[in-house]
């Protein structure tokens, strides 16, 4: 067995034409390579499409990660630097979806609206009296109000039972409520 005889490396089952078909890792010196020459145009791409210098950068360290981590067959630099602006037009685009919905949640939207749920003076401080919630109520309203999940999917999600899914959700319902409360902020009947 000579060293750089890859297929009396691998093991009986794998084939030489499979791993010379596999993904090999980039290297250090040609990933910096890329990075030098890609990054500084990239964020300024994001930057204009944010028009937010921190989430530019959030986006730009990610791309790269998300690049790094997909185990990408061997590319030309063009086929490399057109993958990182499409993941970047992904998570810029996953971060206006995010930011819809959460501008779209709040009290008065959730609650119905009505002159007690206006007493909220911002979302902000909806947000303070929802993460008062323990994790798994937080998660189950979200799932339920937010992201629209139906009792099968917040189970699955959360891995409960589907049957417990309605009776935690009534649970966690009934404690924001009290919690809305405590704030001078009543819920009237929707509670």
């Amino acid at each position: 067995m000579r060293p750089g005889n890859l297929a009396a490396e691998l093991p009986a089952w794998v084939s030489a034409a499979e791993a010379s078909s596999r993904p090999q890792p980039m290297d250090e010196g040609a990933f910096h390579a890329l990075y030098r020459e890609t990054a500084p145009m990239l964020w300024r791409y994001i930057r204009r499409a944010s028009g937010d210098a921190a989430l530019a950068d959030d986006i730009l360290q990610e791309a790269f990660l998300r690049f790094l981590s997909a185990g990408l067959p061997a590319m030309e630099n063009a086929q490399m630097k057109a993958y990182l602006y499409r993941t970047a037009n992904s998570l810029l685009m996953d971060h206006w979806r995010r930011a819809k919905r959460e501008r779209a949640w709040s009290l008065k939207n959730w609650f119905g609206g009505g002159e007690a749920a206006a007493r909220a003076e911002t979302d902000s401080e909806a947000m303070d009296v929802f993460a008062r919630l323990k994790p798994q109520e937080q998660s189950l309203l979200w799932l339920a109000y937010v992201e629209g999940f139906d009792h099968r999917e917040i189970a699955a999600a959360l891995q409960l039972r589907e049957k417990s899914v309605r009776v935690l959700l009534f649970r966690a319902r009934n404690r924001l409520a009290a919690l809305l409360a405590k704030q001078g902020i009543c819920l009237g009947e929707k509670a």
